[in-house]
């Protein structure tokens, strides 16, 4: 099923259920590649964390990238790298600096540890206005030029910027693209609206609208021969009604924990979620059956979390 091009419908005000889809943790096999890949992207480190810790790259004053390596988890080394199930939307202030990132990503392929990689850089397509772009561990990109209305969104005010992210040269991830199994488009989308409170996507996609202004977006997209299995990728979004959601997910029985970031969370209770201002799921299902849908990890926190960045 092919999707539609985005249709920019700037709300008047803020209604999400999901106030930011913030954060992809995805797996790398070398801390230094995904750097260099991310910085050519636009992105900037989060100089706050020494780099032994996770590297986490800035896209934008509200976005990130997080990438653990073999040099934070040892068994990343055998497990290998992960890839994002679909395309991660790329936004940034203007054509010229979008194509300065296209340079920088194209002098990364004369690089000896960029050679073997799955990295490609496509042409423009001008009846899209976009560029597709394979990093090096065969993740999926579509840069583009931000709308006003996502500009001022995701753009950087004062009241909305995380410390540190001022060297990014990219506006922020404002579309994600999750490719699902035939036949659970629609329902996932009720999923997000009935238990997490997103309103449905108006262009005529199966998704729900999310973030600052309703100006990001998660869209399904049906793939034959989808299984749905998550693998070990995670999404870290934001959410408005954080207690209303945990007891959505506990009654259906989705709350989860996961073992590899039991340092960071392990909420089982309402009272443990607020502790940690954080709480795990990755079951999405059928809201009228219970029929679980597909998986994917999300990491859902509230605005109490001390990674907030529109404190």
């Amino acid at each position: 099923m092919a999707l539609a091009a985005a249709t920019a419908v700037p709300p008047t005000t803020q209604d999400a259920g999901v106030l930011l889809i913030e954060h992809l943790n995805l797996n790398v096999s070398s801390t230094q590649v995904a750097l260099e890949f991310y910085e050519a992207l636009g992105c900037c480190r989060d100089a706050r964390r020494p780099m032994g810790k996770t590297l986490h790259s800035n896209c934008g004053a509200l976005t990130q990238f997080h990438t653990p390596s073999p040099d934070n988890e040892a068994y990343i080394a055998d497990a290998g790298p992960q890839q994002w199930r679909g395309v991660i939307s790329v936004a940034y202030a203007s054509l010229t600096e979008l194509q300065e990132a296209v340079q920088r990503l194209e002098q990364l392929k004369g690089q000896e540890h960029f050679r073997d990689s799955q990295l490609e850089v496509g042409p423009w397509e001008e009846s899209q206005e976009e560029l597709h772009v394979r990093g090096p561990y065969g993740n999926r990109f579509r840069l583009h030029v931000a709308s006003t209305a996502l500009a001022l969104a995701l753009g950087r005010d004062g009241e909305r910027s995380r410390p540190g992210s001022e060297g990014s040269h990219c506006v922020g991830m404002d579309t994600l693209t999750l490719e699902v199994p035939v036949g659970t488009a629609e329902r996932a989308a009720q999923f997000y609206k009935e238990v997490l409170g997103c309103q449905l996507a108006t262009s005529g996609d199966c998704g729900v609208r999310a973030g600052p202004e309703l100006q990001q977006n998660l869209r399904f997209q049906e793939v034959e021969g989808s299984t749905g299995a998550e693998l070990g990728e995670h999404m870290a979004i934001y959410v408005a009604d954080f207690e209303g959601c945990f007891q959505r997910l506990l009654d259906r029985g989705l709350i989860w924990v996961n073992p590899r970031f039991v340092h960071l969370d392990k909420s089982t209770t309402l009272e443990e979620a607020l502790h940690y201002s954080c709480f795990r799921f990755k079951d999405v299902v059928d809201v009228s059956t219970g029929e679980k849908l597909f998986e994917l990890e999300h990491e859902v926190r509230n605005t109490q979390h001390k990674s907030w960045p529109m404190a």
